[in-house]
Order: structure tokens, then C-alpha cells, then sequence
């Protein structure tokens, strides 16, 4: 992470009247203590989609299909915190987009000790987050 940006995906999770996002609160940085969108490292030789599939499952404990999936968009964050000291944070984000029903039973991982609902429309979210729910409102068609 010192030389160049790490490429992760992450998974944008909306209710079925794709009104509201689901993000977890962080347990480590970067983003400590924020509610953050679902991601993670893409690892080497791993396809993108198989990526959003793994830290699916690994991060809420959900199996999902790749039909289940739309691509929505890249972006790069960057960051004054990593998990590593005196590090700066830089990715490249391919995020995806997928609709779950809002009671499903989430198995959160030790990255996370909290989930809840926003709306698409909430200004107080992080700006890295903000920024790719306009990249889903425009794969998905949906008012900017």
C-alpha cells in the first residue's frame, strides 16, 4: 500500500424498493466506527464478480448467485488511515449492486459490529459511500 493503490470490491446491498442501503459499522480502518459499504481485497487471479461473491459471504454471511449481481461502477478512495500505521489509504473500488430483503438474518464478521438501513438520499453518509450510491442510482435507473 505504500507504492500504489490496492483494488477492492465491494457490494452495495438496497432493500427491494431499491429506497434504502444497507452498510455495516466498521470494526478497524480505514473507517473505523462508520457505517461503510461491504467490501474487501480482490485477491490475485480472483475475477471481480467472485470477489463480490466471497466478501458476500464472508462479510454478512450471505450465498448469493452472480445473476444476482449488477456491476455499478469504479471509483478510487483515498484515505489518511489504513490497518496499517502510519500508512495512507488509496484503492481502486469496483462495486456492484444486489437487492435483499430488509429482514433477512445477516452473520456479520469480526470487521463489523453493526448493520442498519439508510436512504439512498442521506447527506450524512460518508462521501466515499455517497458516491457510489450515485454510481448504483445511475446503473439502476433510479432518480440522481
Amino acid at each position: 500500500m505504500d507504492d500504489g493503490p490496492i483494488v477492492t470490491v465491494d457490494v452495495m446491498f438496497l432493500n427491494p424498493e431499491r429506497t434504502k442501503l444497507l452498510l455495516g459499522k466498521r470494526t478497524n480502518e480505514p473507517y473505523k466506527d462508520e457505517y461503510f459499504s461491504f467490501g474487501g481485497r480482490l485477491y490475485k487471479n480472483e475475477e471481480f464478480i467472485d470477489a463480490a461473491r466471497r466478501i458476500t459471504k464472508e462479510e454478512i454471511g450471505l450465498d448469493i448467485l452472480e445473476s444476482e449481481l449488477t456491476f455499478a461502477g469504479v471509483t478510487a478512495d483515498f484515505g489518511n488511515s489504513s490497518i496499517f500505521e502510519g500508512v495512507t489509504y488509496h484503492s481502486v473500488d469496483i462495486f456492484y449492486v444486489c437487492t435483499i430483503p430488509e429482514d433477512l438474518n445477516i452473520s456479520l464478521d469480526a470487521q463489523h459490529d453493526d448493520t442498519k438501513w439508510f436512504s439512498l438520499d442521506d447527506t450524512t453518509l460518508h462521501p466515499f459511500v455517497q458516491n457510489r450510491i450515485k454510481g448504483v442510482k445511475k446503473t439502476l435507473n433510479l432518480s440522481i
